[in-house]
């Protein structure tokens, strides 16, 4: 059921893919706007991040690959474009290249891997909001050393 729900926006609009095996070269840049996650107390990008995670990392041990591409494709979006982590759009990344691998398209697999290992296409060291300061309001919460 998460997985058709996760997949549920990628198939309300005709960019999107259609079919689960074109989720191997997509990334969501219309996914619902940029105001998506401006409410941090209604909709949390890392418990989404989370979510998502074990989701597809669940449809895979299950030997549900066609489920599990449109997810990846998801948590891939979320985690380079919103939350700007290396490790989590890595670990999207590998969860999409081992469902592709487990559904023959190994082409598409090695596309990824090579974009993993060559470093590609990843967020900028640095470049998340501060937990401590934010640009925005210019709120600067750190405290002297002494």
């Amino acid at each position: 059921m998460a997985a058709e729900l996760f997949a549920a926006p990628s198939k309300l609009s005709l960019p999107h893919p259609q079919v689960a095996t074109e989720h191997a070269t997509y990334t969501f840049r219309e996914f619902m706007g940029r105001g998506l996650f401006t409410d941090k107390h209604v909709l949390q990008p890392s418990e989404l991040l989370h979510t998502i995670g074990v989701s597809t990392q669940q449809l895979i041990d299950q030997g549900l690959f066609d489920k599990a591409l449109p997810l990846a494709a998801l948590m891939e979006f979320i985690a380079g474009d919103v939350t700007r982590s290396k490790v989590l759009t890595v670990k999207a990344r590998l969860l999409k290249a081992t469902a592709l691998v487990e559904l023959g398209y190994i082409n598409e697999a090695l596309q990824i891997y090579k974009r993993i290992v060559h470093m590609k296409d990843l967020p900028d060291y640095g470049a998340r909001h501060s937990e401590h300061s934010m640009k925005e309001n210019g709120k600067n919460f750190q405290f002297p050393s002494d």
